[in-house]
């Protein structure tokens, strides 16, 4: 699976806090993945690209590009 996802679809600044930033899952990445939400994830960067997978034995992976 692969998808391309604008910055603005999936990041959302947080009110007071300009350190950091929230990362969004799209229902439709969601339901692809059957991740859910308080599921431990995994985030690695590899050539400029987000590899997200879950962290659990039947791992379903997602690699985003920017």
């Amino acid at each position: 699976m692969s998808k391309i996802y604008n910055y603005e679809e999936i990041f959302e600044e947080i009110p007071g806090d300009p350190d950091n930033i929230l990362l969004k899952f799209p229902p439709e990445m969601l339901e692809q993945t059957g991740w859910k939400e308080g599921d431990t994830i995994n985030i690695k960067i590899v050539n400029g690209s987000l590899h997200i997978s879950k962290n659990d034995v039947a791992e379903k992976q997602l690699s985003l590009d920017f």
